[in-house]
């Protein structure tokens, strides 16, 4: 019965904060939302931080430099973040995926099924072409075993904080404009971008950053930065000396001397979304290309075992 009961009110927050969103998307300001949903200002409050709901310290510590508009217009912009380039990039990866697999598995089939049984019928004990396709099936299971072991072994190591970073900063120092490093200066421009529409000050905006556990590169920038700034450094040389891209900087430069920062802010925002779509693109062009060739080695593979009965029946005749 309290499961139930949890169910339900799960629900109706979320039939409710569906509503406040797509209300805050129309432009309605928060004292116009609690007329249309006859909401009191504490209930509002309420029904916000059920949404937030494992972030709820996240919102507490926002609470105190944010608005609740400026709050969830952040929590979107993170839920947006999270799940924006993963899924354009997996979407893109299903095809070759898919004929990545089927052909992986016609090699299988055809070693397990047909292979043994031409080398019985025929009687062949050495022949270079199963030779050949022991040798591609086996590459191409040693490549997919390592894929697996090191995405089993990235997932475990970067559960842990310390190591995320270690890994973040490692990958920086090697090569600084990487795809991680792109994205993630792009997501805490963002962020940093909404913040400062808010009204609150710089160092009240890397601070309200410094909680977003949920993009833990994000709070690993703003941190640093916060750090910088609190030992006496200036806006521009804390953010010339954090681990972002090199072109978030030059933005920040331009910024600073023009001092139109929001605006240079928002122009690096809109070229980091393009700079981060050229990257995947290559990404999965590179990958297009190793399946492809895999096709047709596993193609060529295959004709050249399906020819050997072919071969030995025409010589009996």
């Amino acid at each position: 019965m309290l499961n139930l009961t949890s169910f339900f009110t799960s629900k109706h927050i979320q039939m409710q904060m569906s509503l406040v969103l797509s209300l805050l998307d129309f432009g309605c300001t928060f004292e116009q939302i609690k007329r249309i949903i006859k909401c009191r200002q504490n209930s509002l409050q309420d029904l916000i931080s059920s949404y937030f709901e494992k972030s709820n310290d996240i919102y507490v510590q926002m609470r105190k430099y944010l608005s609740d508009e400026h709050c969830l217009q952040i929590k979107q912009m993170i839920s947006a973040e999270k799940s924006g380039y993963i899924d354009k990039f997996l979407m893109k990866l299903v095809y070759p995926s898919v004929l990545c697999i089927f052909t992986f598995l016609s090699m299988i089939f055809f070693k397990v099924n047909l292979i043994n049984r031409i080398r019985l019928m025929f009687e062949i004990t050495d022949n270079k072409v199963f030779i050949c396709f022991d040798l591609v099936l086996y590459t191409i299971s040693l490549i997919y075993l390592i894929f697996i072991l090191i995405l089993i072994i990235g997932r475990t190591l970067l559960a842990h904080p310390n190591t995320r970073n270690y890994f973040y900063l490692y990958l920086y120092s090697k090569y600084r404009d990487n795809i991680i490093t792109i994205q993630n200066s792009g997501t805490f421009a963002k962020l940093f971008l909404q913040c400062t529409k808010s009204g609150i000050s710089t160092q009240s905006s890397f601070q309200v950053l410094g909680k977003l556990s949920d993009l833990p590169f994000v709070m690993l920038l703003a941190n640093n930065c916060s750090d910088r700034l609190s030992k006496g450094a200036t806006f521009l040389e804390a953010i010339s000396t954090i681990e972002t891209d090199s072109s978030f900087k030059e933005f920040m430069h331009l910024g600073v001397y023009s001092n139109k920062v929001i605006e240079q802010l928002t122009n690096y925002c809109s070229f980091n979304s393009i700079l981060l779509e050229t990257r995947f693109k290559r990404i999965v062009n590179f990958f297009y290309v190793y399946v492809y060739i895999q096709f047709l080695i596993v193609s060529i593979s295959l004709y050249q075992v399906i020819q050997i009965p072919m071969i030995a029946i025409g010589s009996q005749l």
